[in-house]
């Protein structure tokens, strides 16, 4: 049974509203991660509130939990700035059911559609942080330890390593905010750069191996 998580600090109610109303699911299968006091959300839906200091990724793994202890078997992760219609979110969780993959996303340009898993050098992510489908019969689950950024590379990874991979499919969605959140606000800045140390040490090999590949081609191609 598919259901959704969507964390909020309750800036984008009108893309928020229409992404509860979009999904294609009933109200009893949403689950929103307030992340500030006293807001106000459409009737029948879940809220749990996390009012700690900033961490998407403890907020995604707490809408996940949420989900999984009210049945859910797959979890459809999304930001509240992104608009998709009816069909996009059971098109994901069909392209994973189908491949046995353990995450679906939307499509990447320049990457084949279907199931990803090794190589991983040099490395290319396939998952988008706004938008992927997560299989809970895995144990593959968020890194708290990853506070902004660079936990989806982090799932991407563990996700096609450890994992059944995860699967490209093409399907309607926009993300309508990249990063203006991000880098509109420097403690959230700050918070990158602790995350790309820590990305940094966990995957030395993988990103110093793809970053030299990416060196050689350069050079051959001058």
């Amino acid at each position: 049974m598919l259901f959704l998580t969507v964390p909020t600090a309750g800036n984008r109610t009108e893309l928020l509203n229409s992404l509860i109303e979009d999904c294609g699911l009933p109200p009893s299968r949403i689950v929103i991660v307030a992340t500030k006091p006293n807001l106000e959300f459409p009737s029948g839906v879940l809220v749990v509130e996390d009012l700690g200091p900033p961490n998407i990724q403890r907020w995604w793994a707490l809408g996940i939990a949420a989900a999984e202890d009210r049945g859910a078997t797959a979890v459809a992760v999304l930001n509240d700035d992104v608009r998709i219609s009816k069909e996009t979110l059971p098109a994901l969780h069909e392209a994973m059911q189908a491949t046995g993959a353990a995450i679906a996303c939307p499509s990447r340009p320049g990457i084949r559609d279907g199931l990803h898993r090794r190589p991983l050098i040099p490395y290319e992510p396939r998952i988008w942080g706004s938008i992927w489908v997560l299989d809970l019969a895995t144990d593959l689950r968020p890194d708290s330890r990853y506070q902004w950024w660079y936990g989806d590379n982090d799932l991407d990874i563990r996700a096609r390593k450890d994992h059944g991979g995860v699967v490209l499919a093409s399907v309607d969605y926009e993300h309508v905010h990249p990063t203006e959140a991000t880098f509109s606000s420097p403690d959230l800045i700050a918070l990158v750069d602790q995350d790309a140390i820590r990305y940094e040490n966990q995957y030395r090999r993988i990103l110093s191996m793809t970053r030299r590949i990416n060196r050689l081609r350069r050079k051959g191609q001058s």
